[in-house]
């Protein structure tokens, strides 16, 4: 890497339909001293052209390809590994989000006057195919306690769009972090342990633009059409998302430096939250045993 005070990370999977106006809206920035490193999961449409045109035009752009689809969260992992050991600042990108004009320099600015604060969300609006706004996404986190009870409280109890590592992130911090694009559904995981380790602070403006239309994961239903997207290699079999994150948030929880009593208060705060989740943990095990039996390929989230 060059030395640029951000990295980001942009993974892709035929993505000609929507990944120019992404990657323009990264350029168009009014802060610019960034990296910008594309990792195309063996696109079989004009993917690769795009992206060789743009690497060729701006040496802020590199570009990694794969040969084959390895999957979602093969290609989030993969961004990773160009991150230097100097790099300030890391943000995965959507390919088929787009940035509003000087959202990266209200990110930077509020990372380099507050150094209590370890990741900044962004402000977010729901877009359609043809970009228009179909949503203004109200503000429902407050991660700006000084107490980690309470942000793990907010974490648990809130509801809110998961866009956090789609804004800015220390790299430092990211670095300590065990959680990471490991499995299905990693990134309310993710948020969760970033909120125990430090403040997360959300922009009211300048905003993300999600970009919701047919082709995109949010409109996956069934098992197998998960895996397609996720690990197109792993093997078929039952299925516990809810299980799977509430041990993960245990195990992030743990492996914080927090005083052991702070830990034992969010401890019970978590045994209650799970308590609340009974429903879905028990339509994890109904619907494995329905996969299992051949009835039914409903994923449950």
């Amino acid at each position: 890497m060059s030395g640029r005070m951000i990295t980001i990370g942009l993974p892709v999977y035929n993505g000609q339909k929507f990944l120019q106006a992404a990657i323009d809206s990264h350029l168009s920035q009014s802060y610019g001293d960034f990296d910008l490193v594309i990792s195309d999961n063996g696109s079989t449409d004009a993917t690769e052209e795009i992206c060789r045109r743009y690497a060729a035009q701006d040496d802020r752009i590199s570009y990694l390809r794969s040969p084959v689809n390895r999957g979602i969260l093969w290609n989030h992992r993969r961004v990773l590994e160009g991150l230097g050991e100097a790099t300030p600042y890391f943000r995965w990108a959507g390919a088929d989000d787009v940035l509003e004009p000087g959202l990266l320099a209200a990110m930077v600015e509020v990372l380099r006057s507050r150094p209590e604060v370890e990741a900044v969300m962004p402000a977010t609006k729901n877009i359609d195919e043809a970009g228009a706004i179909i949503r203004s996404m109200e503000r429902t986190l407050n991660l700006e306690s000084a107490v980690p009870y309470e942000r793990a409280r907010q974490i648990l109890l809130a509801n809110y769009q998961h866009v956090i590592a789609y804004g800015l992130l220390r790299a430092p911090s990211l670095r300590r972090m065990r959680t990471g694009p490991d499995y299905i559904g990693w990134d309310p995981v993710f948020i969760w342990e970033l909120a125990l380790r430090g403040r997360i602070f959300q922009l009211e403006q300048l905003a993300l633009l999600r970009r919701f239309h047919p082709g995109s994961i949010s409109r996956v239903k069934t098992a197998r059409e998960m895996r397609k997207w996720v690990e197109p290699d792993a093997r078929a079999g039952m299925n516990f998302p809810h299980w799977t994150w509430a041990y993960e948030r245990a195990r992030a929880l743990l492996a914080t430096s927090l005083p052991s009593r702070e830990k034992l208060r969010i401890s019970l705060l978590l045994l209650r939250a799970t308590s609340w989740q009974r429903k879905d943990l028990a339509r994890d095990v109904i619907q494995a045993v329905r996969r299992g039996l051949g009835l039914s390929d409903e994923y449950t989230f």
